[in-house]
C-alpha cells in the first residue's frame, strides 16, 4: 500500500468514526432535552456550581453568593473557561460546547492513533470488525455520556490522552509538539488528579535526559498553582477548593489533620477502598501486566544503561504504572463514571502502544479467538459508560425534575435567602443569598463539618447569620441536626437517577417563611412536571 493511500484510508476511517460519534452524541443530547421538556439540562447539578462561579467571576467575586469568598469548584481553570462563555451569553451552553470540542479532539487523538501504529497497514477503512473497534473505544473514554455531565472530566481526558500522545512520539521520535507541552501543563489546572500524569510525565523526561523541558513544565506547573493558592489563602480560604476538601478524606487529613501519619493512614485506606471497585481492580491488574511487559521488553535488550532506562516500553509503561497508583492510593470512583475516567484513558491508549504488536498481528491474520478475546476486553472495559450513556436522557430528566424546579420556586415563586446541601441549579442565576450547609460554598459550614461540629444548634447559627428564610434539604442527610424551630412545610419528590435523594424536603424557618411560603408553594404546584410530586404541610 502506497502512503498516499494509506492517508486516504486513514482520513476516511477518521471522518466515518467521528460522524458516528457525533450522530449518536447529537441523538443522546436531543433525546435530554426532549426528555427535560425543551431545557438543556446536564446529569448533574455539578456543573451549575461551576456556572455560579463563573457569573460571580465577572462580577469581580469569587463564590456562590456576591461579595462572599468560597472555593467550591473542583477545577483552577473551569470556572474561568466559563467565565468566558457568561461574557459572550452562552451561559449554561457553555459546558456543552466546551466538552464537544473536547471529545471530539479525544476521540480523534484515540481513534488516529489506533489507525496509525495497531492497525495492519493494508486495513480498509471500511471493515466493519475495525469499525466496531473504533466504536468501543470511543465508548472506552466515556465519548458519549461524558460531555452531558457539564463537567471539566471532557477536558481532562483530552489533556490526558494528548500527554500520553506526545509522550509516545518523544520517545518514537524524539521530537515533542507544542501541544504535548501545554497538556502536561495544562492537567493539574483542569483536575487536580491531573498532577499524577504530570509529575509522571516529567519523571519520564528526566529519564529520557530532557531536564530542560522538565523543568519548564515544573516551574509552570508550581508557579500557576502557587499563584492560585496564594489568591485562595489572601481571601482566607483553603489552598485546596472546598468540593475537594469535602470529598476527599485524603486531602482533607493531609491538608488540615496535620501529621506524616494520618496522611499515609489516609492513603492506605483509600488503597484498600479501591480495591473494592470494579475500577481499582482493574488497574491494579493494568500495574502487574505492565510491570511485566517491562521486564519482558528490558530482558530482550542489552543492558547498557542509556537503552535500558530510555527504552520505550519502560517509559510509557511507567508512567502507566504510577498514574494509575496514585489513583488507586488517591483517587476516587464513579458518581456516573467521571472521576476515574482520565485513568481509563490513559490506560486504554498506554495498553494499546505496549500491545500495538501483538494486536496488529491478531488483527492481521485470521485469528478469530484473539479477535474475540480483544473485541471482549473493550466490551467489559466501555460497559460502564456505555450504561451511562443509555442513561444519559434519563438522568438529565430527573435533574430536570428536582434541581431545576427548586432553581425556579428559588428564583420565580419564592425569592428569599435560602439554605441547601445540594450546591448547584440553586445558587445560578439567584440573586438572593444561598447557604450551602453541606459546605461546597459555605466555608463556615464547610470547617464545621470537617471538625464534626456541625449540629442542630450550629446550623441554626449559620442560618441566622445570613438571614436564611426558608431551607431545601435532603432530610437523611441530617438525621437529629435539623433545628426543631424549622417548620417542615413540603416534600418534593421526583424519581431521581444521579441526584442523592427522590424526596427534597421543604423548612420554613423564619415567621416570615411561615406566614407566605404556603401560597408560594400553592402557585408552584401548579407549574411542576406532570411525574413531579410536592406534598404541604401545614406549620402553626
Amino acid at each position: 500500500m502506497t502512503s498516499r493511500t494509506f492517508s486516504q484510508h486513514r482520513k476516511s476511517f477518521l471522518k466515518k468514526t467521528l460522524l458516528i460519534w457525533f450522530s449518536l452524541s447529537v441523538l443522546i443530547i436531543g433525546s435530554s432535552i426532549w426528555l427535560s421538556n425543551g431545557h438543556l439540562i446536564y446529569t448533574l447539578d455539578d456543573p451549575y456550581i461551576h456556572l455560579s462561579v463563573a457569573e460571580n467571576i465577572i462580577q469581580g467575586s469569587y463564590g456562590v453568593n456576591t461579595g462572599e469568598y468560597a472555593s467550591p469548584s473542583s477545577s483552577i481553570i473551569y470556572p474561568l473557561l466559563l467565565s468566558l462563555g457568561e461574557l459572550v451569553g452562552l451561559a449554561q451552553f457553555t459546558p456543552l460546547l466546551l466538552n464537544i470540542i473536547a471529545t471530539g479532539l479525544s476521540v480523534y487523538i484515540l481513534l488516529d492513533f489506533f489507525w496509525c501504529y495497531v492497525l495492519p497497514q493494508d486495513t480498509h477503512p471500511n471493515n466493519l470488525f475495525v469499525n466496531l473497534i473504533g466504536l468501543l473505544l470511543i465508548i472506552s473514554i466515556s465519548g458519549f455520556a461524558l460531555p452531558m455531565t457539564g463537567m471539566e472530566h471532557s477536558l481532562h481526558v483530552l489533556v490526558a490522552l494528548a500527554t500520553i500522545r506526545g509522550l509516545i512520539i518523544l520517545v518514537e521520535e524524539n521530537l515533542y509538539p507544542i501541544w504535548f507541552l501545554l497538556a502536561v501543563i495544562t492537567g493539574p489546572l483542569i483536575r487536580f488528579e491531573g498532577l499524577a500524569l504530570s509529575t509522571a510525565t516529567v519523571i519520564a523526561l528526566l529519564f529520557l535526559g530532557h531536564q530542560r523541558l522538565a523543568i519548564i513544565i515544573i516551574l509552570s506547573i508550581a508557579g500557576i498553582i502557587a499563584l492560585y493558592g496564594f489568591t485562595m489563602l489572601s481571601i482566607d480560604l483553603s489552598i485546596l477548593p472546598s468540593s475537594v476538601m469535602v470529598k476527599s478524606n485524603v486531602f482533607v487529613i493531609g491538608t488540615e489533620q496535620s501529621g506524616i501519619g494520618n496522611s499515609l493512614l489516609a492513603l492506605v485506606t483509600n488503597f484498600r477502598s479501591s480495591l473494592t471497585e470494579r475500577w481499582g481492580l482493574i488497574f491494579l491488574v493494568t500495574i502487574i501486566v505492565v510491570a511485566m511487559i517491562i521486564v519482558s521488553d528490558l530482558m530482550k535488550r542489552s543492558f547498557s544503561h542509556r537503552k535500558l532506562w530510555c527504552a520505550p516500553k519502560f517509559i510509557i509503561g511507567g508512567v502507566l504504572i504510577l498514574t494509575l497508583l496514585a489513583h488507586l492510593v488517591a483517587g476516587r470512583y464513579n458518581w456516573f463514571h467521571r472521576y476515574e475516567v482520565y485513568a481509563v484513558s490513559v490506560m486504554t491508549l498506554g495498553m494499546l502502544y505496549l500491545l500495538s504488536k501483538k494486536i496488529r498481528a491478531t488483527l492481521g491474520k485470521n485469528d478469530f479467538k484473539g479477535k474475540f478475546l480483544f473485541i471482549g476486553f473493550l466490551i467489559a472495559l466501555g460497559t460502564p459508560y456505555s450504561l451511562a450513556a443509555i442513561a444519559t436522557p434519563s438522568a438529565s430528566r430527573g435533574i430536570y425534575e428536582q434541581q431545576y424546579q427548586m432553581h425556579r420556586f428559588a428564583t420565580d415563586y419564592f425569592a428569599r435567602p435560602v439554605a441547601v446541601n445540594d450546591l448547584g441549579w440553586v445558587s445560578y442565576k439567584n440573586n438572593q443569598y444561598v447557604l450551602d450547609l453541606w459546605g461546597l460554598g459555605s466555608e463556615k459550614a464547610r470547617k464545621l463539618r470537617a471538625n464534626n461540629t456541625l449540629d442542630a444548634n450550629t446550623v441554626n447559627i449559620l442560618a441566622e447569620e445570613k438571614n436564611i428564610d426558608y431551607a431545601m434539604i435532603y432530610k437523611s442527610w441530617f438525621g437529629a441536626n435539623i433545628p426543631r424551630d424549622w417548620c417542615l412545610i413540603a416534600e418534593l419528590k421526583s424519581v431521581p437517577v444521579t441526584a442523592a435523594s427522590g424526596t427534597v424536603h421543604f423548612y420554613a424557618i423564619t415567621d416570615f417563611a411561615k406566614e407566605n411560603m404556603h401560597h408560594a408553594l400553592e402557585n408552584f404546584a401548579k407549574i411542576l412536571p406532570n411525574r413531579v410530586v410536592l406534598k404541604r404541610y401545614t406549620c402553626p
